[in-house]
C-alpha cells in the first residue's frame, strides 16, 4: 500500500490506465479455449490454436475427430477473438513413404486431384470452419531429431516447398482473403549443431520453382518461434527479414510461440532444466521480449502459452503456462497484461540502447513509451530525455516506480537482473523492465 498522496495517486492512476482496452490485433495467446476467462482478463485479440492431421483423420479418410468442440471455437469468436489456425501433422496411412513423416501421398499431384491427400484434407477443413482465414502450415520443420517429441517433418526442402505451394493455392482457391502463413521456424536447432538455418535453405529450394513468384511465392507471411533469450528474439526477427530481402522480397514475420518457462515454480519444480529462470524473470522475459519483437519488426505476437494442462507434463520439462493448470495465474500473466495495455496501438517501435541498459522507444498514437531494462545484475541509473509529459511510471508488473524530473528528462532506476542464468558471460534476461508512459500532441511524431 502506498504510504503518501502522491503515492496514492500514483497507484490508482496505474490501475486505471491498465484497466481493459479495446483488444489490439497485435498480442495473443496459445489456445486460449482452454482458458477463455483468462484470456478476456488479458486481453489478447486474437488465438492460435492447432488442427493435427494425425488426430484428426488418424485412421483413414473416413474419419473426423474434430480437435476443439464447435461451442469452445464459437465462444472465442463472440469474445471477439480471431482464430488463427496451425495446421500441422500426416497419418501413417497418409504418408508417401511410411517412414518419412509429413510428406503426405499425392503431394506432387495438381491440388484438384483426389490423390492429392494434403489439399482434399485443407478442402474439407476450410470447409468446416469458414470463418477461420488464417492459416499456418506446419510447425517447426527445421527439428531434424527424430527421437524429438516435435519431430513432424523429415522431407526435402523442396518437399517443404510443394507442401506450401499446394496449402497456399488451396485455400486460397476457396477464399482469395484467406491469409496463409509460413510455419515458424526454430533456428536454433540448425544452429547449435552447425548445420545451415532451415530457412536459408527452404528459401534456396522456393529459387528453384518457376512459378513462385507468380503465387507471392506461397506465403502472406512467416513465423517465428524464439524462446528465453530476449536478445536473440530481435536479432533473429531481423536475421529472417534480411534473408527474404537477399532473394528480393520481404514479408510480415509473427512471433507464434515465446515464452521463457521458469524452473523455480514450487508447484512445477524441473530437476533438469534447460534453462534456470525464475518466475519473477519469466515476468521480466515477457515485458523484454514483447518491446524487442515489435522493434525488431514483427507484425504480431503471441505468447505459448496461456495455461498448462495435463499433456504437458509428458512434452516439456518446463511449465510454459502463463497461468498454472490449478488456475492460479503466474507473474508473467500480469506482466503481459501489462505490456498489452501499455504497448498496444503502437505505430513504430525501435531500439534506441544496447549496453549494460536496453531501451526501446515505442510510438503510439497518442503517447510515447520508454521500455528500459538493467541488462547486468547491479541496478542501473538511466536518464531518458522529456518527450512529452509524464502520465505514468511503473514497472512490468505494473507497479509505481518514482522517477526524478530533471530540467530536460527523468532519472529513473534500473533494477539489476536476477541472472539465474548466463550466456556467453551475460544475463541471459535482463532485470525487471520499467515503463515510462508520456502524453504527446496527436500530430507529434517519434524522431528517430
Amino acid at each position: 500500500m502506498c504510504c503518501n498522496r502522491q503515492g496514492r495517486a500514483g497507484f490508482l492512476l496505474a490501475l486505471l490506465l491498465l484497466a481493459a482496452a479495446p483488444p489490439d490485433p497485435r498480442f495473443g495467446v496459445v489456445e486460449s479455449p482452454e482458458a477463455p476467462e483468462r484470456a478476456a482478463e488479458l486481453g489478447v485479440a486474437w488465438t492460435r490454436v492447432r488442427f493435427a492431421w494425425h488426430e484428426i483423420q488418424p485412421n483413414g479418410p473416413q474419419d473426423w475427430n474434430p480437435p476443439w468442440p464447435a461451442e469452445r471455437l464459437e465462444a472465442e469468436r463472440r469474445a471477439g477473438r480471431e482464430i488463427v489456425a496451425l495446421v500441422l501433422g500426416t497419418p501413417r496411412w497418409a504418408q508417401a513413404d511410411p517412414k518419412i513423416p509429413g510428406v503426405p501421398r499425392g503431394l506432387y499431384e495438381e491440388e484438384s486431384r483426389p490423390e492429392n491427400l494434403w489439399a482434399a484434407f485443407l478442402r474439407r477443413l476450410a470447409t468446416t470452419y469458414p470463418y477461420i482465414r488464417t492459416w499456418i502450415i506446419w510447425n517447426e520443420p527445421d527439428i531434424w531429431d527424430p527421437a524429438y517429441p516435435g519431430y513432424t517433418w523429415g522431407g526435402s526442402e523442396a518437399d517443404f516447398v510443394r507442401l506450401v505451394r499446394v496449402a497456399y493455392r488451396t485455400l486460397k482457391g476457396l477464399n482469395r482473403e484467406s491469409r496463409v502463413l509460413l510455419g515458424a521456424f526454430t533456428y536454433w536447432w540448425d544452429a547449435v549443431y552447425g548445420r545451415r538455418p532451415y530457412f536459408e535453405r527452404f528459401l534456396e529450394a522456393l529459387a528453384q520453382d518457376p512459378e513462385a513468384p507468380r503465387y507471392n511465392r506461397y506465403f502472406d507471411g512467416l513465423c517465428v518461434n524464439l524462446y528465453f533469450n530476449p536478445d536473440s528474439i530481435y536479432e533473429l526477427i531481423r536475421w529472417h527479414h534480411e534473408r527474404m530481402q537477399a532473394h528480393g522480397f520481404d514479408k510480415p514475420i509473427w512471433l507464434t510461440e515465446t515464452n521463457a518457462a521458469p524452473s523455480e515454480d514450487p508447484t512445477w519444480p524441473v530437476t533438469r532444466p534447460m534453462f534456470r529462470v525464475t518466475l519473477e524473470e519469466q515476468a521480466a522475459f515477457i515485458g523484454q521480449a514483447v518491446a524487442l519483437a515489435f522493434a525488431a519488426g514483427a507484425e504480431r505476437v503471441a505468447v505459448y502459452k496461456l495455461i498448462d494442462n495435463p499433456t504437458d507434463h509428458f512434452a516439456n520439462p518446463e511449465p510454459f503456462g502463463l497461468v498454472r493448470e490449478d488456475g492460479t495465474p503466474r507473474p508473467a500473466f500480469q506482466a503481459y497484461r501489462v505490456a498489452i495495455r501499455l504497448l498496444g496501438r503502437l505505430r513504430d517501435a525501435a531500439r534506441v540502447r544496447h549496453d549494460t541498459v536496453a531501451v526501446v522507444e515505442v510510438e503510439r498514437a497518442d503517447a510515447w513509451v520508454r521500455v528500459a531494462w538493467s541488462r547486468v545484475p547491479a541496478p542501473q541509473t538511466v536518464i531518458l530525455a522529456r518527450r512529452g509529459s509524464l502520465r505514468l511510471a511503473v514497472d512490468g508488473l505494473g507497479r509505481p516506480v518514482p522517477v526524478e524530473g530533471l530540467p530536460t528528462g527523468y532519472r529513473v532506476l534500473l533494477p539489476g537482473a536476477r541472472c539465474a542464468q548466463r550466456l556467453g558471460g551475460a544475463c541471459m534476461i535482463g532485470g525487471m523492465p520499467v515503463y515510462i508512459v508520456e502524453s504527446i500532441p496527436p500530430s507529434a511524431r517519434l524522431p528517430r
